[in-house]
């Protein structure tokens, strides 16, 4: 082992790239949905490394190199995290229903804090193995990124936090799931039940909020041939909209003079139990090859029209108004069911079905066509990331005190604000989501294998005595903010179980949590709730960090 660790630091760019490969690997393993995540798994090779003697210092060619590939991870991973909260951050904080959510995901956070700062101080953890605390007790790169950045030039100082994170990210990874498959059962409530209960509100033939779905059916009925679809008025009579005729070899577009004939296939829109209906009045389903490959593919519409955010898409009715169909909802990394009933926030991709010319009027009316996915406009990020280090390098003297937004400050700001507005001048501030996950991950794992090597590689004097202290008060910040949180929740704010989980989840920027709560209730339910409570929550976690870390000196 210790030749090749030799060999890495000879090749130190081979080292990070291998810290890099194993972490990830590492972070993929896992058990009942138990996983360390590409993050934890990371940081847990790059110690183990440093320990053994892997050093990249052989990169830089200084002890003290002004950029490294740990810093430029560090200002990718934050400005990503600013860049991706930014179309819903505002619309989370001021968007009416979106609201209870967001609370319920800041009590998380303040509690958190309160209990963390509480026993940093009466154990004498410090600020630095406090906020590694936090930030494993969150689950939380970004708090611990964030905290990093006030010691990272002091090593004495920054491997107590880099360990302390590692120790207690597994608490926390291991404690929002045990709490979400104990406390429901305790309370008596059933997430599975309510999960298909809700599917059943929304999909019960009384709602009247159906999702519409396309499917294609064969002409078998005689009452309907030989007559003009205007005189048979199957919309009147089924809800449903023929959209194209396969009759032969020929694929057409169908109108009001058009009659039916026995065999024509038909490709039909509408809700579950308007199908049936149309069914029984025109013939069996069928699978027709030629009209599913005729179908247009969806095109990605990214909502940005201030009249649209917050209406469902019954509301918005675009079947009607624009002969189009909502196939698909996307909110930041979360996908949504799109169900007449859901909501649409400013910022959601919208995967539409339709004529190009239809869907090029629902673009119209709601925002605009997303960008193809494989330009990416590099200068959002390189710009953004020039001025997020230009603001969090200034500082203001506010009543007599030296304050800096510091750089992850700066980094968030400038994140938040470039992600919210999509547009500057000419210039469209598009990255497609592909792109936004390499970028922020990539930062993520290139902060955390620099940071772990030399926490691994240092004195970790100042864990001495602390160590009992310190995974107790993980344990405590693991359970005690979750179960006050879902109490508010469920309790005061009466929300049904699944959207407290989600808000939770979100609360903790916990995708583990997410992944578990879908696992539970075989449903994306709780999605919604998720992606607003992380929007805010994701900004404000990474505050947190960098805050414990100055309160505590």
């Amino acid at each position: 082992m210790s030749a090749l660790v030799d060999q890495l630091n000879d090749m130190p760019l081979a080292g990070v790239m291998l810290v890099v490969a194993l972490g990830y690997a590492l972070g993929r393993v896992g058990w009942r949905g138990i996983a360390l995540g590409p993050a934890g798994g990371t940081l847990a090779v790059a110690i183990a490394l440093g320990a053994l003697g892997l050093d990249f210092s052989a990169l830089y060619g200084s002890d003290t190199p002004r950029l490294t590939i740990g810093t430029l991870g560090f200002a990718l991973f934050i400005y990503s995290v600013g860049f991706e909260a930014g179309p819903r951050f505002f619309s989370a904080l001021f968007g009416g229903r979106a609201l209870r959510f967001v609370l319920v995901g800041l009590i998380v956070n303040v509690v958190a804090l309160g209990l963390g700062l509480a026993c940093g101080w009466l154990f004498d953890l410090g600020g630095p193995i406090t906020a590694g605390v936090l930030a494993g007790a969150l689950t939380s790169p970004a708090t611990y990124a964030a905290a990093l950045e006030v010691v990272y030039a002091q090593p004495e100082l920054s491997a107590p936090l880099a360990v302390s994170f590692a120790l207690v990210y597994p608490i926390g990874l291991l404690g929002i799931i045990l709490l979400l498959q104990t406390v429901p059962r305790l309370r008596g409530a059933n997430l599975a039940k309510e999960a298909d209960d809700r599917a059943d509100d929304v999909e019960g033939e009384d709602t009247g909020t159906h999702h519409e779905l396309l499917r294609a059916f064969e002409v078998a009925r005689e009452a309907v041939t030989g007559t003009s679809l205007g005189a048979l008025g199957l919309p009147r009579r089924t809800g449903c909209h023929i959209t194209q005729l396969h009759r032969g070899p020929n694929v057409l577009s169908v109108n009001a003079d058009t009659a039916l004939e026995p065999g024509d296939h038909l490709l039909v829109r509408g809700s579950l139990p308007d199908l049936q209906a149309f069914a029984e009045l025109v013939g069996p389903e069928i699978d027709d090859a030629e009209l599913r490959n005729r179908m247009p593919p969806p095109r990605r519409i990214v909502l940005l029209a201030s009249d649209a955010a917050e209406r469902t898409l019954a509301e918005l009715d675009l079947a009607r108004r624009c002969d189009c169909l909502v196939v698909g909802i996307e909110r930041g990394d979360v996908h949504i069911e799109p169900a007449a009933t859901a909501h649409v926030q400013r910022g959601d991709v919208l995967e539409v079905v339709g004529r190009r010319s239809d869907v090029r009027e629902v673009a119209a009316l709601l925002g605009r066509l997303e960008r193809p996915s494989h330009e990416t406009d590099i200068g959002v990020y390189a710009g953004g990331i020039f001025l997020g280090l230009v603001i969090g390098s200034l500082g203001l003297d506010l009543f007599g005190v030296d304050f800096s937004f510091g750089f992850a400050g700066g980094l968030l700001f400038s994140g938040i604000v470039l992600g919210r507005v999509r547009r500057v001048g000419p210039f469209h501030t598009h990255v497609p989501r592909a792109a936004r996950q390499l970028v922020r991950d990539l930062g993520i794992l290139l902060f955390v294998a620099e940071t772990g090597v030399r926490a691994g590689g240092s004195s970790l004097e100042g864990l001495e005595g602390r160590l009992v202290p310190m995974l107790a008060t993980g344990v405590l910040v693991s359970i005690v903010p979750v179960v006050l949180a879902l109490w508010v929740a469920c309790r005061l704010l009466r929300m049904p179980s699944l959207d407290a989980w989600g808000s939770v989840c979100g609360g903790m920027t916990s995708s583990s949590g997410l992944t578990a709560l879908r696992r539970a209730t075989d449903s994306h339910a709780g999605a919604v709730a998720y992606a607003a409570s992380y929007a805010v929550a994701s900004v404000l976690v990474t505050i947190v960090g960098r805050l414990v870390v100055v309160l505590m000196g």
